[in-house]
């Protein structure tokens, strides 16, 4: 077997190793960039063809799991979307297109996410190029919750109030995180700066809390307020929020390695509990969205009906505004490592 043992031979000229299972190595011998706060093994070798990254998928690294953890993900929602359309008529009535737009812009975020994890050891530019790209998924999937919020979730009290900028500021806000989040990785790089996080979960729960505000007066009528008005989504609708709160614990506090650094770098550092809480997230979320969708069929003369404008035209606006910025952050990358070298 073909092994690479020195950085130094990883940006070579002409180097290349055919093997795809070289080794992997310690933290010490690979670019700051892939540097992962108290993870000490389990690096890949930067230059390898990409045929080693994929099946990198099968191999011993810490970056494995983070990978598999979204890929299950991805076909977690293909198997719930199918499970939903055996009720549900994702082609012909337009009720179910933000369903179906959610479901899509879900997809999206976890295979986007899977293959940033898998690829991005490939060099420092891939790096970057990868974790926009992941970026760029969860946006898209924050703005595809936009949608099926405007549509299925607000009560009569909230929508009165809005109804007429949900959708806009919703989108904004969920576009605004891809910004927030490709500004601070290229801005504040690893290892990284308490800023770098703060720009990310500031932006991320700016968008989750305008979401939450379709829910959030049966929040307060059920749990807080005498009034206990249940509705069959509410639990799920709780547990979701919860997965977000535990999702975004785990990646901020860098939990349970920060306390036993290389003892979770393969399996259980707070990355992966992360990927998983948002799994768990997803799925509570979907259940939510199928009972408010159900119960909002009584009230379709009250509420806006979804057409491909006000749906997908959304999410493609969205879509259409990353891919300009993500350009726009690809020349700022580029122009970046060329001063650096």
């Amino acid at each position: 077997m073909l092994t690479c043992q020195a950085d130094s031979m990883q940006t070579s000229p002409g180097f290349v190793c055919f093997s795809p299972l070289v080794p992997t190595v310690p933290k010490s011998q690979v670019h700051t960039v892939y540097h992962v706060p108290y993870v000490q093994t389990g690096f890949r070798v930067a230059g390898q063809p990409w045929t080693y990254y994929i099946g990198s998928l099968f191999q011993k690294n810490n970056q494995c799991m983070n990978s598999w953890t979204h890929i299950i993900g991805f076909f977690a929602m293909i198997y719930t979307m199918l499970k939903f359309a055996q009720t549900l008529d994702f082609v012909g009535d337009s009720y179910t297109w933000p369903m179906l737009s959610l479901f899509i812009t879900s997809m999206l975020m976890y295979i986007g996410s899977a293959a940033a994890h898998c690829l991005q050891s490939k060099s420092t530019l891939a790096y970057f190029c990868c974790f926009m790209m992941d970026y760029a998924g969860i946006a898209i999937y924050g703005c595809g919750t936009v949608v099926a919020h405007y549509f299925y979730c607000m009560d009569d009290d909230v929508s009165y109030f809005l109804k007429d900028v949900f959708l806009p500021v919703g989108s904004v806000l969920t576009l605004n995180v891809f910004i927030c989040f490709a500004h601070a990785e290229i801005t504040y790089p690893r290892p990284y700066p308490p800023a770098n996080k703060l720009f990310k979960v500031v932006a991320l729960a700016a968008a989750h809390i305008w979401i939450t505000q379709s829910i959030s007066n049966r929040l307060y009528n059920y749990y807080v307020s005498l009034k206990r008005e249940y509705t069959r989504s509410i639990d799920s609708h709780l547990c979701h929020i919860l997965c977000v709160l535990a999702a975004t614990f785990f990646y901020s506090a860098d939990m349970p390695e920060r306390f036993f650094p290389g003892r979770f770098d393969f399996i259980g550092h707070g990355h992966q509990l992360f990927h998983i809480c948002a799994l768990l997230g997803s799925l509570f979320h979907f259940d939510a969205m199928y009972l408010d969708m159900q119960a909002g069929r009584a009230s379709l003369g009250k509420r806006p009906i979804p057409t491909l404008f006000n749906t997908f035209g959304v999410i493609f606006l969205v879509l259409l505004l990353e891919v300009l910025f993500y350009f726009w952050f690809y020349r700022k990358v580029v122009a970046k490592l060329e001063k650096q070298k």
